[in-house]
């Protein structure tokens, strides 16, 4: 095996030389970067806008309430604590001359006032609003005008009919059920939820796509340097010196360093940008942004593993790509020879996102056990699992060990095939002729 690797560092050395010099990493990275640095402030230009209330502009309402209902004094109060400062006026019946004025008015010359019409014709009690399109009321603030005039309205029926606090908080109390199993006796049998909530779930997808995008970045880039060598013909030159594992396993070392270069990049970078933001600002742009669930999950131990997973899934599919690659001649067909390799990508995640909607419905099953314990799967499942804890220690150390044991296999199989796929020129190389070069 010594000899089947030697040359590997320098394979490695020059794939990671021209990587990081070739304009399309530099280029991806600037902007990757800049995109990092930019994140935070941003962030907080969107909730400062979010929380300061003077850029309404509605100024004032005209109110025509055929309920009875409607209350100045109890309107006027969570108007203002919405953010709001507006002037109410009565206004006319939704039909005549004097109604059709006051929307012309409305219109042209008062285009910061809105019309509310509240009625109760067929039995619920109806809001309408209208608004000038001449003017700065825009619907996204119309909306939000609209929910805390429905918090009024509600306030003012329940002053209308006389329902004090106690009774307001007996009316709106959430009635809750319980579905419990019994056996032959009538015993409760107690049954532990062992489902994920919706946040883990939505975390664990989240996950799940990151892998996949790296996984996916990773194995392209390993397939494209193969082609391009075997297309300049600089491979025929390695291979006099080098022996092919060598050639391969130094291209995936090589490649998975530039990723971890790229996310390393952006974690520092994210991290100095909320910082400064932080100073300038006196908020932490991070915490309000990640849930405090999230950080409360994370502990440098199921960090360093979920790594350790994702690394070994980059090294596999990457490995996967490289053999892909090798069998293709020219750069226009690589797409074809990627098939095979982006449909197990994709298998993968199909089955991890199955997986994680299983834990979400049943809670812990054996599909769910499956998937992350099978190689195809397991690096985009895993690292999500162990951090919510729903990743067992033995089916840890299995998925770990399987996942090592078919990388192992998977570059004996490179081993094998790689020297004649190297230097194949001609039609794409298919699998069951690839299965046929091994023996």
């Amino acid at each position: 095996m010594k000899n089947k690797l030697s040359g590997w560092k320098d394979v490695f050395s020059f794939t990671l030389a021209q990587t990081l010099k070739s304009k399309a990493f530099i280029v991806s990275f600037v902007i990757m970067m800049l995109l990092a640095m930019a994140a935070s402030p941003v962030m907080s230009i969107i909730s400062s806008n979010e929380g300061e209330n003077g850029n309404y502009t509605i100024t004032k309402i005209y109110v025509y309430d055929e309920t009875g209902y409607f209350n100045a004094d109890t309107v006027v109060p969570l108007l203002k604590d919405g953010g709001w400062k507006v002037e109410i006026a009565p206004g006319a019946e939704p039909s005549g001359s004097a109604y059709d004025e006051l929307c012309s008015r409305v219109d042209k010359t008062e285009t910061n006032s809105v019309l509310l019409s509240i009625t109760a014709k067929e039995g619920p009690v109806e809001l309408f609003l209208e608004y000038s399109r001449n003017g700065e009321v825009k619907r996204a603030e119309l909306t939000a005008f609209e929910e805390v005039l429905c918090a009024a309205l509600k306030e003012c029926r329940y002053n209308a009919v006389g329902v004090d606090a106690a009774q307001r908080e007996l009316l709106s109390a959430q009635v809750l059920t319980n579905v419990v199993h019994a056996d032959m006796e009538g015993n409760v049998v107690e049954k532990e939820d062992t489902s994920i909530s919706d946040f883990e779930y939505g975390f664990l997808y989240a996950l799940l796509f990151i892998g996949m995008m790296i996984c996916m970045m990773t194995g392209s880039q390993v397939a494209s340097s193969i082609v391009v060598e075997k297309s300049s013909k600089v491979v025929e030159f390695l291979l006099t010196t080098i022996k092919p594992l060598a050639i391969i396993v130094g291209k995936v070392l090589a490649m998975l360093c530039v990723v971890m270069t790229e996310m390393v990049g952006l974690i520092v970078v994210f991290a100095a940008s909320n910082a400064i933001t932080g100073q300038k600002t006196g908020e932490n742009m991070l915490a309000k942004m990640v849930s405090p669930e999230v950080l409360g999950m994370l502990n440098p131990l199921n960090i360093v593993i979920g790594l350790v997973f994702i690394a070994l899934g980059m090294v596999f599919y990457a490995t996967l790509a490289g053999l892909a690659g090798a069998t293709v001649s020219r750069m226009e067909e690589i797409g074809e020879g990627l098939v095979m390799f982006s449909i197990s990508v994709l298998v993968g995640l199909y089955i991890g996102i199955g997986a994680a909607s299983s834990l979400l419905g049943a809670g812990d099953n054996p599909f769910a056990i499956f998937a992350m314990l099978f190689p195809l799967s397991s690096p985009f499942l895993m690292p999500g699992a162990i951090i919510i804890g729903k990743a067992p220690i033995w089916v840890t150390v299995v998925s770990l060990l399987l996942l090592i044991g078919l990388v192992a296999i998977l570059f004996w199989f490179v081993a094998r095939v790689y020297e004649a796929l190297i230097v194949h020129n001609g039609n794409r190389v298919g699998l069951k002729q690839l299965f046929k070069m091994r023996s």
